[in-house]
């Protein structure tokens, strides 16, 4: 894994994957529209209402592009290298109430069960330990989302509590990672 500036967009790189920050580019618009209607984002996340490319542009400023320019963290699009396809989300958000940043992501149904989440986890999770020098990571998941709870299982998260953040109509688990000991 290596980080790189922003000058390409490129934000890290592992063996199968290239992890990229948003910019407002028409890919990340159509990866944000994607994510944001796919079945299992929909009843294991939220219904966002986003339903056109202009949905998707606003989502993704809001969202990921403003998450990065507020405190450096955010989402990145999941490039496949091979096929230099767009797969998916992942990266570190803030959310209100949380007492520290969030690992989210999602991917599209071509790229499930081929351990890309895991690959791509281990690399947002090095970059915070390594660049950003973050004490621990959380992570919400819907309880009955058992293919994200193995995800975090193989990351080494452990369980904490149940939560419900504002504007989710439904309870979470709560897990979280340790990077650093705070002193």
């Amino acid at each position: 894994m290596s980080a790189f500036g922003d000058e390409d967009t490129l934000a890290l790189q592992t063996a199968r994957l290239a992890l990229h920050y948003p910019t407002g580019s028409a890919r990340d618009v159509a990866l944000m529209l994607a994510v944001m209607n796919d079945a299992e984002f929909i009843a294991h996340v939220r219904d966002s209402g986003v339903r056109d490319l202009d949905a998707a542009h606003r989502a993704l400023q809001l969202g990921p592009m403003a998450y990065r320019a507020s405190n450096g963290l955010g989402l990145c699009r999941v490039v496949e290298a091979a096929s230099d396809r767009d797969i998916g989300q992942i990266g570190l958000v803030t959310r209100e109430g949380l007492p520290a940043p969030d690992l989210g992501y999602a991917f599209l149904p071509g790229a499930r069960g081929r351990g890309y989440a895991t690959e791509a986890g281990r690399a947002v999770l090095k970059h915070a330990r390594q660049v950003l020098r973050l004490p621990r990571v959380l992570a919400l998941v819907a309880p009955d989302n058992t293919a994200s709870l193995a995800v975090l299982d193989r990351l080494g998260f452990t369980f904490e509590t149940m939560t419900q953040l504002s504007g989710v109509d439904h309870v979470l688990r709560q897990y979280s990672i340790t990077l650093h000991e705070e002193r």
